[in-house]
């Protein structure tokens, strides 16, 4: 056994129906893995590696969990995926968690083939049981582990891990200054606290269920607040240049699919079973805090079975309801997932209301007038303030606080459109740098939650970029992409190897992505996304839904930016393209919620690559440490909106060529310098050349609001991409030579 063994520990939980066909009806996930929910919040409070609890790793563990790179490695496989091989050398530090109903005995023959035997935990015959599985347990296996190592191997390393695992120790106990009810809404930060150290403050169940939205909201507020102040107490350390810190602060709604309202009981249901499927799908679609409201005997009936009186007299018997029993079953499997996530990174989750899923009709209003070809810049503003409007009323004022200070990234779990979330005058997506999972469906949501272990690219990697081209021959906007291209590959010159690749069927799509070995492709063609249909791209006469490729890419590019109308639809279901490419394992896609005007996104994603070739690396150089994709893609959404703003201004002759110029480098300025807030200083700079306050705030709105840059979404995990350059690479190791 060679001695650079990996000393991280795989959480691998064996999922049998781990395919998109076996889900749960409301939200998309595996049943089995629903049901591993209570196994998988355990492993929120595992280490991520063999070092981790010796106690001098006890401050290096927090500083490398805030930089993102001591991930809790967890990953749901199907039992075939688990047995494909037997488990190598190199990485003996695993564990197998088979949930409930499930056996140890088809693994068995598999066991005896791996040289290293990995932790099995199971209700029976495992290494460990349910019962034994915690850190206590985890170590006695791993202590036999290494025994097992050194029977066949022995050596110093070996040696070493195990004294390091014999020492784990818990941290020094702290105590919160408060107490809370017990609840979901904020187990996930209390995970995060729990990770520094701190005893739980929960004191019993959360019981001011029937006191509105209040109770809990001081609770979520309370406790993300102690996990930023203790994340930002946090020292930087020296891996942080290389690897900058995710975001601090998620905003997170679970959700439904949209399809729901068509769910129908089973076929032999009878008249009473029918009527209470109906009362339920309806509570589940119409909650709007974080409880469900139950004012009527009947909805009581269809929850339990029981009428009020016969709950307090005892003469009824208890039967729960089998849809919101399956719905209690996603809510506890989606906040264990978002536990891993905030254990991993120290980082703090917002809770929202159900009544954010519920803005979906003025989503759609927004949409529907978005799509108008003949709108005004006025009416444009109107709608998207209604939007606004409806989506900030959905949203506890006091989570405005909490995003103000959460940093200048925030991540959205959720299927909700809170990237135009009003923050102090801007949509939250040109406020912050932001990034978004979707929640559904729910097995690409655990996926993408997961461990995603950080990708460097340095330029000779990413100068590589394909083009996939769709459009017919006669197409009016082929053409546009070589004629953007070429004007910037002017500005770029030789930084990039820019290769078109003509795709007019799925199969040819597929060949060129699996022959391409570089960091980005791009997308040039037409998208379309129909109600209650799967997202489909024209493949020049083809119509390609991309979750039907699964089977055929065998390896996707890191990132997939999609000049292509409706790739992330607003107004339709989770079934879309930018979905179907995180699936096909894309770490992160640029998608559309709308239409986009075809030179318009030509132009953005030349641009996207010059800003690249020029302005990147020697911002990294400057700064000193590496860019995250999720940076580099907000600047340049946000240089879209003030070039927008720029053009219309000019068009209605509000400014004059020159004073475009000007406006322009005051932008550039503004957004690529570190200004706090650039967009102030960019309407101060329309002052300047002329427009009154009140005029130049105007037109900045309208700008904003028709500009293609609130179409934009990042989508999957951009923050995990690390552009760096030679040069600052070099430096470092320099230091840490030195150190």
């Amino acid at each position: 056994m060679a001695d650079g063994f990996l000393t991280e520990i795989h959480y691998l939980v064996a999922t049998p129906d781990w395919r998109p066909e076996d889900t749960t009806p409301l939200a998309g996930f595996s049943p089995r893995l629903a049901l591993s929910s209570e196994l998988i919040r355990r492993v929120a409070l595992l280490p991520a590696n063999v070092y981790e609890l010796c106690p001098e790793y006890h401050l290096g563990r927090i500083a490398s969990r805030v930089c993102g790179t001591s991930a809790i490695q967890f990953f749901p496989q199907s039992p075939r995926a688990i047995m494909s091989e037997p488990m190598p050398l190199e990485a003996p530090f695993s564990v197998i968690i088979l949930g409930p109903g499930q056996s140890v005995a088809p693994y068995q023959t598999w066991l005896a083939s791996c040289p290293i035997k990995p932790v099995v935990v199971a209700e029976k015959d495992g290494t460990l049981s349910y019962a034994e599985f915690d850190v206590d347990g985890l170590q006695k296996a791993l202590l036999a582990t290494c025994d097992a190592m050194m029977a066949l191997s022995p050596s110093e390393a070996v040696a070493d891990t195990k004294r390091c695992i014999g020492s784990w120790s818990p941290p020094a106990v702290r105590r919160l200054d408060y107490t809370v009810g017990g609840h979901a809404t904020v187990t996930p930060n209390l995970i995060a606290l729990s990770v520094l150290g701190f005893d739980s403050p929960v004191t019993g169940r959360f019981k001011a269920t029937g006191d509105g939205i209040q109770p809990y909201v001081a609770q979520i507020v309370q406790t993300t607040r102690s996990v930023l102040e203790e994340r930002a107490a946090v020292p930087e350390t020296l891996p942080e240049p290389s690897f900058p810190r995710p975001p601090a602060l998620t905003l997170f709604a679970p959700a439904v699919y949209p399809h729901v309202n068509a769910l129908k009981p089973v076929a032999n249901a009878d008249k009473l079973e029918r009527r209470n499927f109906r009362i339920i799908k309806n509570m589940i679609q119409r909650q709007r805090g974080y409880a469900y409201d139950i004012t009527t005997e009947a909805q009581n009936v269809a929850l339990t079975g029981m009428t009020v009186e016969e709950a307090k007299s005892g003469t009824g018997t208890f039967k729960p309801n089998v849809l919101m029993q399956a719905r209690q079953i996603e809510l506890q499997l989606t906040t264990a997932v978002m536990e891993i996530l905030t254990a991993s990174e120290i980082s703090a989750v917002a809770r929202l209301p159900n009544d954010i899923n519920r803005t979906g009709s003025a989503v759609r209003q927004f949409s529907n007038h978005y799509r108008m070809a003949n709108r005004s810049d006025a009416e444009t503003l109107a709608d998207f303030r209604a939007v606004q409007a409806r989506i900030s009323q959905a949203v506890p004022p006091e989570f405005l606080d909490l995003i103000r200070d959460g940093g200048d990234q925030i991540r959205i779990v959720a299927d909700a459109h809170l990237e135009w979330l009003e923050v102090d005058g801007l949509p939250l997506c040109l406020r912050k740098q932001v990034s978004r999972v979707s929640v559904t469906p729910g097995n690409l949501f655990v996926s993408q939650i997961g461990a995603q272990q950080p990708i460097r690219i340095v330029p000779e990697t990413f100068k590589r970029v394909l083009v996939l081209s769709a459009l017919k021959s006669e197409d009016q906007i082929r053409g546009m992409f070589e004629a953007a291209f070429v004007t910037f590959g002017k500005l770029w010159k030789d930084r990039f190897e820019i290769t078109f690749k003509e795709v007019g069927s799925a199969d040819q799509l597929a060949d060129a992505i699996n022959a391409f070995d570089g960091a980005i492709a791009i997308f040039d063609g037409h998208g379309t996304h129909d109600r209650d249909k799967p997202a489909v791209l024209m493949l020049k006469d083809e119509a390609c839904d991309v979750w039907s490729l699964r089977a055929r890419i065998k390896r996707a590019p890191p990132i997939m930016i999609l000049s292509a109308c409706d790739t992330h639809a607003a107004d339709r279901n989770h079934a879309t393209t930018a979905n179907g490419f995180l699936m096909l394992g894309c770490r992160t896609v640029l998608a559309s919620v709308f239409p986009l005007e075809a030179m318009n996104a030509a132009t953005f994603a030349a641009r996207l690559l010059y800003r690249l070739a020029e302005f990147v690396p020697p911002m990294i150089n400057a700064v000193g440490r590496a860019m995250t994709w999720a940076e580099i893609c907000s600047g340049m959404i946000r240089m879209q909106a003030a070039t927008d703003l720029r053009h219309e201004l000019l068009k209605k002759r509000l400014i004059t060529d020159a004073q475009m110029i000007e406006l322009g480098e005051a932008s550039n300025r503004a957004i690529n310098l570190g200004d706090p807030d650039p967009f102030a200083t960019i309407e101060a700079k329309v002052v300047e050349l002329g427009l009154d306050e009140k005029r130049a705030k105007r037109e900045l709105q309208m700008a904003i609001a028709g500009s293609s840059a609130i179409s934009y979404l990042q989508m999957g995990r951009p923050e995990t991409i690390l552009f760096d350059t030679p040069e600052r690479l070099a430096r470092e190791a320099a230091q840490m030579d030195e150190s």
